[in-house]
């Protein structure tokens, strides 16, 4: 098995990773589309996982039947969100292996596709914005996730090759673009399980954060 104990650099994505958002997200779409007639299923919002804003904006346009639609489910969207001020729930795992990384001088980065400013107002909120030396968003880059770009910024912002970093992901997209940015990627799947071309060419994938964090303490990694 090949060896992560001599890692220099790990990057994150945010979103159904770090924090439990892309659930709380899923439903306040799905009854938001449902108040104004139309049937929106887990499937579809799942296809919209981990890639860009714009990428993501474009095809729930199309699923929803039209820009009219799309912006009275937005509307309905951020309305559900304010009423937590857009902030989400750590993951099982999230601040330990954060913690553990850092207090072993592991440069830390995030690679998001949400907004810069989602992704700090998310992270201070939880209390771990600070454990981060880059920070990474999707708007950033010209083609987003599962093009490699926001790996590949990430890394040159960490002055680390691939080779002395990892990546780890939730979604397929996440994982493709962290797998084309030649990283060594750990799956953690959130609402959908990785492909068979994800699997393969991951380092591993695991059930959770706190997972990940035994099989470290057990030396299945080192």
């Amino acid at each position: 098995m090949m060896k992560l104990a001599s890692i220099q650099a790990a990057i994150f994505d945010m979103d159904g990773l770090l924090i439990n958002s892309e659930v709380m997200i899923m439903e306040a779409c799905i009854r938001a589309a449902r108040e104004i007639g139309i049937d929106y299923t887990q499937q579809q919002f799942v296809e919209l996982i981990g890639r860009s804003g714009a990428d993501a904006s474009r095809m729930m346009c199309e699923q929803l039947g039209g820009e009219e639609n799309m912006a009275m489910v937005s509307q309905g969207l951020h309305q559900r969100l304010a009423e937590h001020n857009h902030v989400f729930p750590l993951k099982a795992g999230a601040k330990a292996i954060l913690e553990d990384y850092y207090s072993q001088g592991v440069k830390l980065a995030v690679a998001s596709s949400s907004p810069i400013e989602h992704i700090q107002h998310r992270l201070q909120h939880v209390e771990v914005l600070n454990y981060f030396d880059v920070i990474t968003s999707g708007q950033e880059v010209e083609s987003g996730k599962p093009n490699p770009d926001i790996y590949l910024l990430a890394m040159q912002r960490l002055q680390v090759d691939a080779a002395q970093c990892v990546a780890f992901e939730d979604s397929e997209p996440g994982a493709r673009a962290a797998i084309a940015a030649g990283l060594r990627v750990i799956v953690v799947p959130d609402l959908k399980q990785p492909s068979d071309f994800v699997e393969e060419n991951s380092f591993a994938v695991v059930e959770s954060l706190d997972h990940f964090m035994q099989l470290n303490k057990d030396c299945l990694f080192n």
